[in-house]
């Protein structure tokens, strides 16, 4: 099941709570013993943007902050994006490139 007819309202949602410094709360996975599609909906809610997703069972609980958590691959990249952007703009210059990427 998709729920690509909710694409533009949630799009709309994590825009919209970005530009104001809020987090996007994805939306309520409504059957509760569905975990698989519980896990490819928590998927498509962090790509789109999302921060977190709300639950209504426990349930839920331990696959929403699984899925939402950032993993140790991500936490290690932001970590020496913060020590390359901090030395940089040290050394008076405003770009730097992390792994291929250009932070600025």
């Amino acid at each position: 099941e998709s729920a690509n007819e909710m694409l533009y309202a949630r799009s709309q949602l994590v825009i919209a709570a970005k530009a104001f410094g809020l987090q996007a709360i994805d939306m309520v996975h409504i059957n509760f013993r569905d975990l698989d599609g519980l896990k490819v909906e928590c998927e498509g809610g962090r790509q789109m943007g999302f921060t977190g997703k709300q639950a209504i069972h426990p349930a839920q609980i331990d696959i929403i902050n699984e899925r939402f958590a950032p993993s140790t691959k991500e936490l290690d990249f932001a970590s020496r994006t913060v020590q390359e952007y901090e030395a940089t703009t040290a050394k008076g210059q405003g770009a730097c490139v992390v792994d291929g990427i250009m932070v600025d």
